[in-house]
């Protein structure tokens, strides 16, 4: 039953469906209801995936506000997921693919924003980190993928599209080769080209290892760029020496937020007692390091920070006092000799730090990890 003095309002853009227009009437039903999946949350935001019961799965983005001042300030304006909707339909007109939100609402009470919901259908195309991930090892079909997305990328930047999170994730692969943009919480139109804005968006891509090797990645940038031949090649080494500084400052900023957030209880670090747990790590298998002195809160600390740079490094679980738990991830025989996969781990690691201390390394399916992440250090 609706409290007194709340309304749910929605404004819909996409067919009418029985499953939608269940959502709709009664979002907290079906969101807690069979067939309905909650993906992740991530602070103030929920995500779910709704079993469309023989129609495309609905997936439907759940934003709340604190009580307090935050809600204030949404008592004339539009919510996070009418935004979204606004940013979509904007962009779309610009002649770029879209998966536009088809409906979004505002539950208010006494006209202040409780909670607003950005609701899309599944348009049957994957995602390209996941895509990305299945061609790992490289060949023909992960070059064209790259350089379409490369071809995709540049129409946005010049079309005016800013995606402040400019991550894979964020885009979409149809059966048929095109691409879709995604996620518009953070997106905006500008006026005209990016300009130098562009290279910052290019240096986000590099966030994540995604096994892209070196060549691929001047290929992905020569697309994006539309150069060939030796004026091609003084391009992309232009475009580098842009990119790259704005790589390197991300990457800082990354880590100094990573090393925050690790000895704070949030919404992935909680505490047990004087413990502090990743929640989505309880009960995993683990691997316990005893260390004297502050190392056990250093190496908590950096294992944080590498994992959020997606550097080869054993993942933390758990710190308590001088022990520190880190996800276990099974070890398996190298696939080249082991000095040749340890020196792969060596090159992804080399750009950011250096080591204080004699590196331990653990052999897993994906190459060699750090099992000390405490001898590593990053560069201020």
């Amino acid at each position: 039953m609706a409290r007194s003095g709340t309304s749910l309002r929605w404004w819909v853009d996409g067919e009418r469906t029985p499953r939608l227009d269940a959502l709709l009437a009664e979002p907290e039903r079906v969101l807690e209801g069979p067939g309905s999946l909650a993906r992740e949350a991530a602070g103030r935001k929920r995500f779910f995936r709704v079993d469309g019961g023989g129609e495309p799965a609905l997936y439907v983005k759940v934003f709340t506000l604190p009580p307090g001042a935050a809600r204030w300030r949404y008592f004339l304006r539009p919510s996070k997921a009418r935004r979204e909707r606004a940013v979509a339909s904007r962009i779309e007109r610009l002649g770029v693919a879209v998966v536009r939100p088809v409906a979004v609402g505002e539950e208010r009470r006494l006209g202040v924003l409780a909670r607003s919901f950005a609701v899309s259908r599944d348009v049957g195309a994957r995602d390209l980190r996941a895509l990305l991930e299945t061609m790992r090892g490289g060949g023909s079909e992960r070059r064209a993928l790259l350089e379409r997305f490369a071809v995709f990328a540049r129409k946005l930047h010049d079309t005016g599209v800013d995606q402040d999170d400019f991550s894979p994730n964020n885009f979409l692969v149809r059966a048929d080769g095109a691409f879709l943009l995604i996620d518009f919480e953070r997106a905006r139109v500008r006026r005209g080209p990016l300009g130098a804005r562009a290279w910052t968006q290019l240096a986000k891509l590099h966030r994540r290892d995604l096994g892209i090797s070196r060549s691929d990645r001047l290929r992905f940038l020569g697309a994006y760029l539309g150069s060939q031949g030796r004026a091609g090649r003084a391009q992309r080494r232009d475009a580098w020496r842009k990119i790259w500084p704005e790589f390197q400052r991300i990457r800082r900023r990354d880590a100094r937020r990573a090393a925050a957030s690790a000895l704070q209880e949030g919404r992935n670090i909680a505490r047990e007692g004087a413990a502090l747990v990743v929640r989505a790590r309880a009960g995993a298998k683990t691997l316990r390091l005893e260390l004297a002195g502050d190392d056990a809160r250093l190496c908590w600390v950096r294992a944080h920070q590498l994992e959020r740079l997606g550097l080869p490094a054993l993942r933390p679980a758990r710190l308590d006092g001088n022990r520190v738990d880190l996800v276990d991830p099974g070890t398996a025989l190298p696939r080249a000799p082991a000095d040749q996969v340890i020196a792969r781990s060596l090159a992804a690691l080399a750009p950011y730090g250096r080591f204080r201390a004699p590196p331990q390394w653990r052999f897993t399916t994906h190459g060699a990890v750090l099992s000390n992440p405490h001898a590593f250090e990053f560069e201020s």
